[in-house]
């Protein structure tokens, strides 16, 4: 099992990424806490100094282990269901500049929040149509680039798009493609998700990244999500990927990320 540290260059406090700041520098305390990756949220792939970040993670011996796309719909309102078809083109560009990115990086992009939501019920269809259009077009460059991207499901209250494992495993079989795997988070599936263990069984072989949070959003250890029943699941699936931790950087970033650490460790006896 590896462990990847949320970090990014500036993002507001409420949004869940553990270090702020120096890409370059937070890599560097990444490793120095005992991570083995980081996981890069940027509204904006292109800002990343890439030399920078391959001759540190090259040094730290340190791996990226994935793009967050988050940002670019927080403060730009990117999204595949935008009913404007220039911003959606934008979305599309923006994706397919993470790929490229995430190709240098030898990395994975999350396809969470800027996949959109759909504003007008009676008119799904019409919204869907717009988001697997767009899919579509991202999963011709990740296949190209032979990058892959992850899915997803987030909970009710912050989209009515893509809530669910069962709703994420129809929307890849529907795209078809082997470069478009299931993210999970624990903080969404608590909301979710019937029961954790059933929904990481029926992931299986399709779950290509883990965020870890908890119940309240901080460090793992300090709400009331059963870890237990999710590492047993995740050893039922022989899933030995990534688990990165999404929380809120409390009560400070450096307890958060020493915290969440030591109790995922001792969870899977490492």
């Amino acid at each position: 099992m590896k462990f990847s540290l949320t970090i990014t260059k500036d993002a507001s406090i409420k949004f869940p990424v553990i270090f702020r700041g120096d890409i370059e520098k937070n890599i560097r305390k990444a490793k120095e806490f005992g991570y083995d990756a980081v996981e890069i949220h940027i509204e904006d792939p292109t800002l990343l100094n890439l030399e920078n970040i391959l001759k540190v993670s090259e040094s730290e011996r340190l791996k990226i282990s994935t793009l967050g796309t988050g940002l670019a719909f927080v403060k730009e309102k990117l999204s595949f269901t935008n009913s404007d078809k220039a911003v959606r083109e934008k979305a599309i560009e923006r994706v397919e500049k993470y790929i490229e990115i995430a190709k240098v990086l030898n990395a994975k992009v999350i396809i969470g929040s800027i996949r959109g939501s759909i504003p007008e019920m009676e008119e799904r269809k019409k919204y869907e149509s717009f988001a697997f259009e767009c899919f579509q077009k991202v999963l011709d460059k990740a296949e190209k680039e032979k990058v892959e991207l992850l899915i997803e499901p987030i909970n009710r209250y912050e989209t009515n798009f893509i809530n669910t494992v069962e709703e994420a495993l129809a929307l890849i079989e529907k795209m078809s493609s082997t470069y478009l795997r299931i993210h999970l988070d624990t903080f969404h599936m608590n909301i979710e998700e019937e029961s954790f263990k059933n929904s990481i069984l029926m992931a299986k072989d399709k779950l290509g990244h883990f965020h870890f949070a908890d119940s309240n959003r901080k460090y793992p250890g300090a709400g009331h999500i059963n870890f237990e029943e999710i590492k047993e699941a995740l050893k039922a699936i022989n899933y030995d990927d990534v688990i990165a931790f999404e929380c809120l950087p409390l009560p400070d970033s450096d307890t958060a990320a020493v915290k969440g650490l030591e109790f995922v460790k001792r969870l899977f006896e490492i």
